[in-house]
């Protein structure tokens, strides 16, 4: 099965050149004359295993000037985002022929109750998104991200966002919509007997921080070159540099996507070829 758009949205990437040998989500940053700053990976769910890291996390947070996350989701122009996230020509289905967009309006209703008519203008993308995160759990209030950001608040730290949302915007844009139709669709096909495993499996591999492993179930050879590029590599480039930026004046504490911290051109390897040392910290995740 080919794998859903959402999971690239949810695990923020999909193509991973090489990897960490280490497993670990929280990694040390350190330069001489610098204050000791961190990396962690992150998720896009409300799934209460992912937040069943130990104390280590949050003392290493506190210990930290300010939180730098992808974007400060609350912040956002709410309008502003629901313009980008709208097809600039046409309507759904127009690029679908009618037992697509049958078979598309069939798996909405069930879903949302609502016909595809509701979601006509929506980028095939963030349709795909929002079918999955429907059938995700919701065991906490919020998703992990955010709760870092509302951590961070109470313990009275800096919130930064490393990216502007017109970042992820470009790089979905990066795939044509015929693209973006034509995956989703796949995902559509078997969506009731496979998404809820294979989130399963992703899930798992977040909690045992195996990133490789993330890499292998999340790979789909169909996805354009050029889209895996601009939403993992050229972002990874920016993050790195804003995290560089941030420590030049405070510590940080850097939450964002998991798949962005590995690979030949992930952030850590930025951050080394910067001459920065980054090394793992030892985090335990308590499932009892």
């Amino acid at each position: 099965m080919k794998k859903t758009l959402a999971f690239a949205f949810i695990f923020a990437g999909f193509i991973i050149a090489s990897f960490a040998q280490e497993k670990s989500l929280l990694w040390e940053v350190s330069k001489k004359n610098k204050k000791t700053s961190y990396l962690y990976g992150t998720v896009h769910i409300q799934d209460k295993r992912v937040f069943a890291f130990d104390e280590i996390v949050y003392e290493k947070l506190k210990s930290c000037d300010a939180l730098a996350v992808e974007l400060i989701i609350d912040e956002i122009d709410v309008e502003a985002m629901k313009e980008q996230m709208f097809l600039k020509e046409g309507l759904l289905k127009d690029y679908m022929t009618e037992a697509e967009y049958a078979m598309l309006d069939s798996v909405v209703k069930v879903k949302t109750g609502q016909s595809v008519a509701m979601f006509a203008k929506m980028k095939p993308f963030f349709l795909s998104s929002q079918l999955m995160q429907m059938d995700l759990p919701k065991d906490m209030p919020m998703a992990l991200d955010m709760h870092f950001i509302d951590t961070a608040r109470k313990m009275e730290l800096n919130v930064i966002a490393l990216e502007e949302i017109s970042d992820q915007i470009g790089a979905i844009d990066k795939m044509s919509v015929e693209d973006q139709v034509s995956m989703l669709l796949d995902g559509l096909e078997d969506y009731d007997n496979h998404v809820g495993e294979q989130m399963t499996k992703l899930v798992d591999a977040y909690i045992t921080q195996d990133l490789k492993a993330m890499h292998v179930l999340m790979q789909d050879t169909a996805l354009p070159k050029e889209f895996g590029e601009e939403l993992l590599v050229s972002r990874n480039y920016g993050m790195a540099k804003a995290v560089r930026k941030i420590m030049k004046k405070q510590s940080v504490f850097a939450a964002f996507g998991a798949a962005h911290l590995v690979g030949d051109e992930g952030v850590i390897a930025l951050l080394r070829k910067k001459g920065y040392t980054v090394k793992p910290v030892n985090v335990q995740f308590d499932l009892d």
